[in-house]
């Protein structure tokens, strides 16, 4: 993936005054399935999560030194979605550490494109791991299934069970194998910046955080009902 497509972006001076101020993010994320857009003012955000849908969770993303979560360390997070319930996830960059941080992206879809039909197969019969946030929680939800005609990821190696039988694990290995050969979208937010992932086929991570160490973003799950 190209990072220049994320400039591009911002480029488009989405929500900007006048006729430019109705055009849509909906095709960057259609064609992208993320986008990233400068300098958006706290109403700006509102707006945008506004457009995007209904928020059913919100995190402060910052180094806590106390936590044992991987998402409130300093350390580097692999590639994964985030809780299946969030067609969207959004960040807004409160502030960034001066060395590190950068946001990880790549297309689930890319991926599973690479894959030959029997691995295909394989991935649909394997089950993670539900992330335990809400009451009604499952257990287990599958790798890759369709919803409406398309295919929804929910990814994380770490919720994979360890049990596999052999062909379901070739496969999880092949599909782990080629999101590390792909060149992913790094994207280093700055003051302001917004990005939007389509939580249902973009696998995120993040750099390790050295430096300053006072990287600070507002996470947003929103499910697809619009408000």
């Amino acid at each position: 993936m190209n990072t220049c497509i994320c400039s591009m972006v911002g480029g488009t001076a989405i929500l900007a005054a006048g006729r430019n101020k109705r055009m849509s993010f909906a095709s960057e994320l259609e064609a992208n399935g993320y986008a990233h857009i400068p300098r958006r003012t706290k109403a700006q955000l509102r707006e945008i999560l506004r457009r995007l849908g209904s928020v059913i969770y919100e995190t402060d993303v910052k180094i806590k030194p106390e936590s044992k979560a991987l998402v409130t360390s300093a350390r580097a997070l692999d590639f994964h979605t985030d809780h299946r319930k969030a067609k969207w996830v959004v960040w807004h960059c409160v502030e960034q550490t001066d060395d590190g941080g950068e946001s990880i992206l790549v297309d689930a879809e890319k991926i599973y494109a690479q894959l030959s039909v029997r691995e295909r197969a394989a991935l649909a019969k394997i089950m993670l791991f539900e992330h335990k946030i809400f009451d009604d929680d499952e257990e287990c939800r599958p790798l890759v299934e369709r919803r409406n005609g398309k295919r929804i990821f929910y990814y994380s190696f770490w919720l994979a069970r360890r049990d596999l039988p052999a062909g379901q694990k070739a496969a999880l290995n092949s599909f782990r194998a080629a999101i590390e050969r792909e060149e992913p979208a790094t994207i280093k937010l700055q003051k302001g910046d917004v990005l939007i992932a389509d939580n249902h086929r973009i696998l995120h991570g993040r750099r390790i955080i050295r430096g300053s160490q006072n990287r600070f973003l507002k996470r947003f799950w929103l499910s697809e009902t619009t408000a």
